[in-house]
């Protein structure tokens, strides 16, 4: 997710030149798609009579958030951000917040248009950068948004129901359930926007319009 943003320069470094291992960031990113299924189990185990899970959860959900913050650093402080670490970090972003909000949609803590919301933006990015040829994975600030605002409300609701903190009242969860949707749609229509609306000015011979 804050892995390749926009206007963020891969530069080589200290860790690079000291010989520290040029895949970090992948091995870091791969920590989350391993957290992934623990995460899992730990919402599904979860409950008034295992309070201790809970708090696992919350201790792994904390590594991989964690780790999706660092990869993207350090994958550029070792001169390593291509696009195979580009795809791994997109695909655990995208495996982890689906499992994570399809647990809490078992448990009747999440209605399942959250999760539905979600996948349509990102097969709706994919779909579009798998057709820019150019343009690869092309970064986009909505979609940027809306990744970190998805960490936050898995963040919520871990530490809201599956902790048993439950300081957040059901009306308040169910209006941040709601801004998924427009947010998710809003990155779809900045996806889908008419290509000619935000093409480059045309060139005339020595000037630029």
């Amino acid at each position: 997710m804050t892995r390749y943003r926009a206007g963020m320069r891969p530069g080589g470094s200290d860790l690079r030149r000291s010989g520290f291992p040029r895949h970090a960031g992948d091995v870091l990113t791969s920590l989350r798609l391993g957290l992934t299924p623990v995460f899992v189990l730990l919402v599904m185990w979860s409950g008034p009579r295992d309070a201790a899970a809970g708090w696992m959860a919350v201790a792994v959900f904390a590594s991989v958030a964690a780790s999706d913050f660092f990869d993207g650093r350090l994958a550029r402080r070792v001169g390593n951000p291509g696009l195979g670490g580009r795809v791994l970090d997109h695909g655990a972003d995208i495996l982890f917040v689906l499992s994570a909000l399809l647990s809490y949609v078992a448990r009747g803590l999440a209605p399942w248009w959250v999760p539905a919301s979600i996948a349509a933006a990102f097969a709706t990015y994919a779909l579009g950068s798998w057709s820019d040829g150019d343009h690869p994975l092309r970064p986009s600030r909505i979609g940027h948004t809306g990744g970190v605002l998805n960490y936050g409300l898995i963040g919520v609701l871990v530490c809201n129901d599956t902790a048993g903190l439950w300081l957040l009242p059901r009306e308040l969860l169910t209006g941040l359930f709601l801004l998924v949707p427009l947010y998710s749609g809003a990155a779809i229509v900045e996806r889908l926007w008419p290509r000619a609306l935000v093409a480059p000015p045309q060139v005339v011979g020595n000037r630029r319009d």
